[in-house]
């Protein structure tokens, strides 16, 4: 019994033998310490055999001494422990320097069973010179980064510093291995789901993730570059280089963590410098083709719904997939983008409108990309618009209207004949001018009423866009003259507004709107506006006095039933600039002689007289400035913040009591400029120069300026304001 235990100690103590040392790491430098870790497989696994093999023969012997001791005594097991000192050197010189007590032990040892544990006991307390084989001080390196109980390399802001320097120098793959583990290990610290078994490193803090981030997006292009032999091109295909395989895993890693980090990140401004650096990585991922839907995934939700900035970022990336992938991508890219378009054209308003129009614009240039794959997508949308118009017309269901009378829909029109007007003209999606232009002038035809005048401009609006970019005659005065002729303009109004209904984000007009006289100041101004527009256009043709005739006759007839002063002076207005025009080209075109089968002949002339700029084109030139402008406010509210920074109120106070009657004139025309619509007496008291009325003005004169701010159309708000009053 007293053999086996000191046979069970002896086991105990050769146990550690068999398996590999440990390295002593106190004393090893940090890039000693990487050097060891990315080494080659196949250095690893040779040292891994040779350990198995040495462990083995020790063990064998071992073994044997332990088969032998079974049935010896303690003196003869003694024996045999020394003759290790021939058969096995190496390994007596370790039982020598670690433990002298199992080769001296005394046979006094094995006479009781009680002092047999007492020297058991004293045979399994180490000596006190003995290192401790594993320790966490083992692992820390010189640069002051630490190891935590889990096994895992904290990064310090010191580590960082060391990390940049070097991959910056060396052209290996080590530091890209490095920088891209310690990514993958700061994307743990923004993302749900936690993967940590095979981390060798851990990101703790706000700046040590900025600063891995930052790590890897200035320095791991570069690295890139420089490991593959790339050079300085920005157009390449990584997978045809030599050195490719080396870094094709470590590659792929780094390119998932960074689609994933963009899908977790809610910040614009790391949103923006990440999607700018994998813009410069695009090319990389031509080389893994399971990247390409979760990227343009991610991609096209930045596009259609983040903020203003990570939207560009969004789009160039995409635009820059677009161009240098196969044809299948540009395909996917075509329906997704048009679906997405069209999902966030729902709803238009002030605050959408910008976004909405910014994705208009850039799904134009996308298709623009290839016209032939855009004639087979634009030709299914597009008819697709003119069935769902078709069941509208034909069926005249409520449900069959609201699939033509919305914003998706108008936004697609709009989108198609955008597409058409910038495409060129030997292109085949010129062919789709037609149909599209008979879409939208059905889409008018639907519900003819005053209550759906404000998407009646907004399809003229489109008419008269396709009419100037294409050279191509579309009618569309005959929808503005018909409201006109069918709108009672002199019906007295139950509501007044201060200022016309702004049209731009509406498309049916509500009961109360429609018994506001700012209703009939907003269609008086659309109308206005796009026969100006339009004539401006046709005012360099030949043509011009035979088209136009229709025009003037129908316009002088509206100056004969209007009664309205305000609006009888903008269409006398509109009128007194076409006769102009009229009587211009007449006199033009008396001076030479034209053949009207030469076409070429004509179309001198017309350049010419375009070149040289006709009276009506200038003063549209001129008006649509003012007119953007007053939108642009409108948009913005410029115009409301405006308002309290206007020094009338000074002003007024300062005022002799026999220049009141002045300033109530003053009032009663800005009051006709503003609304638009002659008031009378009974609804709005503009003059009563009585004693009572002044005392009032002398009372209330704070309130007086809520009409007196109200500024003229030739005024503009916005240059009298100064920013430092604001901060």
């Amino acid at each position: 019994m007293k053999i086996k235990k000191v046979n069970k100690v002896t086991k105990r103590l050769n146990k550690p033998v068999t398996k590999k040392k440990k390295p002593d790491l106190s004393k090893v430098s940090m890039d000693e310490y990487f050097e060891q870790d990315f080494e080659d497989d196949d250095s690893n696994d040779d040292s891994d055999n040779c350990n198995k093999k040495t462990s083995k023969s020790k063990g064998q012997e071992i073994d044997d001494v332990e088969s032998s001791d079974s049935d010896m005594d303690p003196a003869e097991h003694k024996k045999s422990l020394m003759k290790l000192k021939d058969t096995d050197p190496e390994f007596y010189s370790y039982l020598k320097e670690n433990d002298k007590n199992l080769l001296d032990f005394n046979l006094s040892d094995t006479d009781g069973d009680d002092e047999s544990s007492a020297d058991e006991s004293e045979l399994h307390k180490p000596d006190e010179k003995l290192e401790v084989a594993s320790d966490e001080s083992d692992f820390e390196p010189e640069d002051g980064s630490s190891i935590p109980s889990g096994g895992r390399i904290k990064v310090t802001l010191q580590l960082l510093k060391t990390w940049q320097d070097e991959i910056q120098k060396d052209k290996s793959s080590r530091f890209i291995k490095i920088a891209v583990e310690a990514f993958h290990a700061a994307l743990q610290t923004v993302t749900e789901t936690k993967d940590e078994n095979d981390m060798r490193f851990k990101v703790e803090g706000s700046a040590v993730f900025n600063g891995v981030i930052q790590l890897c997006i200035l320095y791991l292009p570069d690295a890139f570059k420089r490991f593959l032999k790339l050079g300085t091109s920005t157009h390449f295909e990584a997978h045809k280089c030599k050195r490719f395989i080396k870094v094709k895993g470590t590659l792929k890693s780094y390119l998932i963590d960074l689609i994933t980090i963009l899908r977790n990140v809610s910040s614009a401004n790391i949103q923006t410098i990440l999607l700018k650096h994998l813009h410069q990585m695009l090319p990389y991922t031509q080389s893994f083709s399971s990247l390409g839907k979760p990227l343009l995934r991610v991609l096209l939700k930045f596009w259609s719904s983040a903020e203003e900035t990570v939207r560009v970022v969004a789009f160039l990336c995409i635009l820059r997939i677009a161009t240098s992938h196969k044809e299948s991508i540009l395909v996917t890219l075509l329906k997704s983008m048009y679906v997405k378009y069209v999902e966030n054209a729902k709803f238009v308003s002030p605050n959408t409108l910008p976004g909405i129009n910014f994705m208009r614009h850039s799904l134009t240039e996308i298709y623009l990309l290839d016209s032939d794959l855009a004639y087979s997508h634009a030709f299914l949308y597009i008819r697709q618009l003119a069935i769902h118009l078709r069941n509208a017309v034909t069926l005249k269901k409520k449900e069959n209207f609201q699939a033509v009378y919305n914003w998706q829909y108008i936004n697609s029109l709009r989108f198609w004949s955008e597409l058409i007007t910038l495409s060129k003209k030997q292109s085949m999606l010129h062919s789709l001018l037609y149909p599209l232009v008979q879409i939208i002038i059905g889409t008018i035809k639907v519900i003819p009423t005053a209550q759906y005048y404000p998407l009646r401009f907004h399809c003229v609006q489109m008419l008269v866009n396709i009419s100037k970019e294409t050279n191509t005659f579309i009618p569309v005065l005959p929808f503005l003259l018909e409201i006109l002729a069918s709108y009672d303009f002199n019906k007295k109004h139950k509501t007044v507004s201060m200022k016309p209904i702004p049209l731009i984000c509406i498309l049916r007009m509500s009961k109360s709107q429609l018994q506001e006289n700012g209703f009939k100041d907003s269609i008086m101004d659309s109308i206005y506006q796009l026969i100006l527009e339009n004539a401006a256009k046709d005012s360099h043709m030949v043509c011009f006095p035979d088209i136009y005739v229709p025009c003037i006759i129908q316009l002088k007839e509206f100056l004969k039933k209007c009664h309205v002063a305000n609006y009888c002076k903008k269409i006398k207005q509109l009128l007194e600039k076409i006769e102009e025009n009229r009587k211009y080209i007449e006199s033009e075109r008396a001076k030479e002689i034209f053949d009207l089968k030469n076409m070429s002949q004509i179309e001198n002339w017309e350049n010419r007289i375009k070149t040289q700029g006709t009276s009506l084109a200038k003063f549209y030139d001129s008006w649509i400035k003012i007119y953007r402008s007053q939108k642009l406010k409108h948009l913005t509210k410029n115009d409301e913040m405006g308002e309290f920074n206007l020094p009338t109120l000074k002003k007024s106070k300062k005022k002799k009591s026999g220049e009141d009657n002045v300033s109530s004139e003053e009032e009663s025309d800005f009051e006709l400029r503003i609304k638009g619509a002659e008031e009378d007496e009974d609804e709005i008291p503009v003059k009563k120069p009585t004693k009572k009325l002044k005392k009032k003005v002398k009372k209330t004169t704070q309130k007086v300026p809520e009409v007196n701010d109200i500024p003229t159309e030739n005024t503009d708000i916005v240059m009298d304001i100064n920013s430092d009053d604001w901060e």
